[in-house]
């Protein structure tokens, strides 16, 4: 099984990004999961006229360092559909779903066949029939980035989701919680165009076993945010710092064939060090996925 990390870690340490693969690969990781939600801001290299050229930069960076970009993380649709936006917002959403078209010709330069996108939410479900409502939402969204996915040759992968109740501060239901709903929004969709990603630490938030999961999602899952945490934040920690049982993770994507990458999204490890101590967290993070899968033989 390769192993993967989000391009963002090193960002801290490294501007540079082709200072920051070639650091990557060094340390041994064999793909990226390509953060082109930093870039979603006015202003940004992929808001400029020749943000293909930048893009081409990093594909050819990437091939020097013998490393492959996975999957690439489209911009985060930040407001809620279930209260009226303020014009400022409409225009900052608009922004953001124009950023999210062009990162679909970013991905095809970077030859990355999944972009990862999260649905819209509700703070929480009050009724059954707000649920019915949202999923109509969400569905009548995704269906606009088809022609893109078929353009470009790119398949979406939809995320799991979690939502913290404002009074308690629980999990609480929302949009893609389930692998259930993730697979029938694939159904719905079309596997054609649309696959699973699995965040291991949004399913633990919600108290569900990320292992239950995978095999629920079965051969519809191609994409990973590996992540651990203690269930009352996304940390985004390393295997082992949290409360998964990653020998049993492990060992459900063996029983699935899973044959993607066990790629790490774990910028909890570094936000709060100085950038100097970023490399060595990382190199941290690889041994301890390497020595976990090596006890499965991977």
């Amino acid at each position: 099984m390769r192993t993967g990390i989000t391009t963002e870690e090193l960002s801290y340490l490294y501007p540079d990004e082709k200072k920051a693969i070639q650091k990557y690969a060094e340390i041994g990781f064999d793909a990226l999961d390509y953060s082109y939600d930093m870039y979603a801001y006015p202003g940004s290299v992929y808001t400029k006229e020749d943000y293909l050229e930048h893009a081409k930069m990093i594909k050819e960076t990437a091939d020097k360092n013998h490393i492959v970009i996975n999957q690439l993380h489209a911009p985060l649709y930040h407001h809620r559909v279930d209260k009226e936006m303020t014009e400022r917002e409409k225009k900052e959403e608009e922004f953001l779903k124009n950023m999210t078209f062009r990162s679909f010709e970013v991905a095809q330069v970077l030859d990355c066949h999944y972009i990862v996108m999260h649905p819209r939410k509700y703070q929480h479900y009050k009724t059954y029939e707000e649920h019915l409502a949202l999923r109509k939402y969400n569905i009548q969204m995704l269906k606009e980035f088809i022609p893109y996915a078929k353009k470009y040759h790119v398949q979406i992968a939809l995320e799991n989701m979690f939502v913290f109740d404002a009074k308690t501060h629980s999990a609480t239901d929302t949009a893609l919680r389930t692998a259930e709903e993730i697979v029938s929004y694939i159904e719905e969709l079309g596997e054609e165009y649309f696959v699973a990603c699995l965040d291991t630490g949004h399913a633990n938030i919600n108290g569900i076993d990320p292992s239950l999961m995978v095999k629920v999602l079965g051969r519809h899952l191609k994409v990973l945010h590996v992540n651990d945490n203690f269930t009352h934040m996304d940390q985004h920690l390393v295997c082992g710092l949290g409360t998964i049982d990653w020998d049993i993770f492990v060992k459900a994507l063996q029983e699935i064939s899973f044959d993607g990458v066990f790629s790490l999204e774990t910028n909890g490890m570094v936000m709060n060090l100085d950038a100097e101590a970023c490399e060595d967290c990382v190199r941290f993070e690889y041994q301890v996925i390497k020595k976990l899968l090596k006890k499965f033989g991977e």
